[in-house]
Formats: structure tokens, sequence, C-alpha cells
């Protein structure tokens, strides 16, 4: 079996579909960027496709060394995001091509049915009466457990920390005492504001507070993960193991949450996940869509044994939901705040080729 070609397909979902076809017949699936991915298109032209290309697909942990250190005199050390949309195609492939599930092929599922959180946010733009709408939309639609995002912009360090957690009250008191909530920062706070407002936030009912502060200063996330008793989380914006490490050692956060695309893919957040076993560290995948990745993200979480934490969905960075059941087939939809994964074959999508030719974006 050898790679003949890798496409990527923009569509109006917002997201490219990257296809790695072969001789065989045999094609892998992921997510890449679309009408914005000319940074991609062209690592995909000038370095991804000259090094696969002609290959046979099947040995993964090669290409992923390949692509994201190098191979002999060839030195690509490409960004984890671009390794991580390769590295889901061809586990995706490499299902397809044994007849078995991706969470077979990575160790076996611990469970199938994951449930997940409502994750919501813009909450910079919004006063608490609007982000508390929201919340009610995802109780209506099934969920059981809830996450508010501040998704702060450009610089904001300490913008309204106060406007923050009446906005967290608002939906602590609309929710029921044992509902799962928790809380993402994205960044927004210095180390001071973090713990202080942490402690309200623990005065209320939190179950999760995420990225309080700047992702790389790891010292002041170690002085917050210390002075707090709610489990502090982080590590979606970081790359490879070895940052995870560095992570661990120096920002010592209660929660990791690598990302299926940006950590490297499967093949590394497997190897992120062993570690934090290693390390009695719980995990809380950050993936916050539906589709293809979001499928990756939830195979590799069903074989950790001790993940016993919802797993992130939200509908913003998706497209129309109705769109992306006609794409990929309705098993990339949760139901009552579930996904239920099958012994399908692969990531279990199927594709609807008259869906991506009605969804493609024309030239």
């Amino acid at each position: 079996m050898k790679i003949t070609e890798i496409t990527n397909t923009p569509l109006t979902t917002g997201k490219g579909l990257l296809r790695i076809q072969t001789d065989a017949g045999v094609e892998g699936w992921a997510e890449a960027p679309g009408r914005a991915g000319g940074v991609f298109d062209a690592y995909l032209e000038n370095v991804i496709k000259p090094v696969l290309v002609g290959d046979d697909p099947r040995p993964i942990e090669r290409h992923w060394e390949t692509l994201a250190l190098g191979k002999d005199e060839r030195v690509y050390k490409l960004p984890g995001w671009l390794v991580g949309i390769i590295d889901v195609a061809l586990w995706d492939l490499l299902g397809k091509e044994t007849g078995l599930p991706v969470h077979t092929l990575m160790g076996g599922a611990a469970r199938t049915r994951i449930p997940l959180y409502w994750s919501t946010g813009s909450g910079w733009r919004m006063q608490p009466e609007e982000m508390l709408e929201l919340v009610r939309e995802g109780w209506e639609l099934g969920y059981r457990a809830f996450k508010i995002r501040m998704d702060w912009r450009g610089w904001r360090q300490d913008a309204d920390p106060e406007k923050d957690f009446q906005m967290f009250k608002r939906v602590r008191e609309f929710l029921a005492p044992e509902i799962y909530l928790g809380f993402d920062a994205n960044n927004g706070y210095s180390v001071s504001t973090a713990i202080q407002q942490g402690r309200r936030f623990e005065a209320l009912g939190i179950d999760h507070f995420e990225e309080p502060i700047p992702h790389y200063d790891l010292p002041g996330l170690k002085q917050v993960a210390d002075a707090l008793d709610v489990a502090v989380s982080a590590g979606e914006q970081d790359s490879f193991r070895w940052w995870f490490h560095h992570l661990i050692l120096l920002g010592n956060p209660d929660i990791l949450q690598p990302d299926i695309v940006n950590a490297g893919g499967p093949s590394e957040v497997k190897r992120i996940y062993d570690m934090a076993t290693t390390l009695n560290k719980p995990v809380m995948p950050h993936s916050p869509q539906a589709g293809i990745n979001s499928m990756a993200s939830l195979h590799a979480y069903a074989t950790v044994q001790n993940a016993t934490r919802p797993h992130e969905f939200s509908t913003e960075f998706s497209g129309p939901l109705d769109d992306l059941a006609d794409l990929y087939g309705e098993g990339v939809i949760p139901k009552d705040g579930v996904m239920t994964l099958t012994d399908k074959p692969g990531l279990g999508i199927e594709l609807n080729e008259a869906a991506v030719a009605r969804l493609r974006i024309k030239p």
C-alpha cells in the first residue's frame, strides 16, 4: 500500500476536508484549515506531500517522527498542529485498512459511552444573563455538565474579573449543586487575581478552573494551583510531550488538557495520557467542536482507564450540525449530552460525497 495523494478541500463549515489517498483505494480523513488555510496548504505542498506520497501509510510512528523531528539529513520539525492533522488522518486510514476502530488500535476502549460538557464562550462581550441563556440552551439539549469561557481577545489581563464572577454566579445558581460547572479564564488573569477569583469560585462550587493565567507562565501557574483547592487545568495550547513534561515539572496543574491537533495528533496525545497516568494526573481533553478531529479525540480518550471527567463539546467552532451530520454521518453528533463510539473501522466517519460537493467552497 502506498500513499498516492493528499488533498485539502475547503468547506463552508469553516474547515477543510483532508484526505490521504492510497493505491489500495483506502483513504484517511481529518479536518484542516479551510478558507483561511494558506499556511497549511503551503506546508502540505512543500513539505508534507514530498515526505509522504509514495510511502506506506501504515507505520504511523515513523511518519510522526519524520514530520515532528526529521529523519537523517531532513530536519522538518513541523508545528504540532500540522503533525496532528496528518496523524489524525493516518490513524483513520489504518483503522479502515485493518477493519478496526481507532480506539481498539490504540489499546482498547475502557468505555465507549462518553459524557460531554457543554462548553460555551465569548463571555468577554456578554452580560451575565446572556451567558445564562446559552447554558439554558445546553440544558434543554440534554447536557448535564457545563463550562463557561471568557475567550478574551488581545491584551486582557484582569479586564473585568467582577463581571466574570457575576457571570459564574448566575450560572452556578441556575444549575443544581451536583451539576458539573467549570470556568475557563482563557489566560485572562494575573497570578494574584487568579487566586482571588479562584477562591470566590470555590465558595460557590466549581469543578475546574481552566487556564487562569497566560499559558507560558509556568511558575505563575504553580502559584495558582498550589494556592487553590479547585482543580486547575492547562495544556490546550501546548505541543508535544516534552512541553507537557515541563508543564508538569514547573506549573504542576491538577488536570492536563491536551488538544488532539495542537498536541501533535492521537499518537502524541496517547503518550501524554500515558505520562499523566504514570504521574496520577487526571486528563480532560480540549476539543471544542464536532466532526472528524473531535472523533479522534474521543477515540484516544476512550482508551484511558481513569478518564472519568466529561469530554468538551461546543457548537461554536463546528459549522451547522445538520451539515456535519450530512457530511460525516449521525455518529458525530451527540445525543442527550453523550457520545457513543462504535466498532466501525477507523474513526467511524461515513463520508457523504454528495455533501462534500454541496458544501465545497468553489475556487
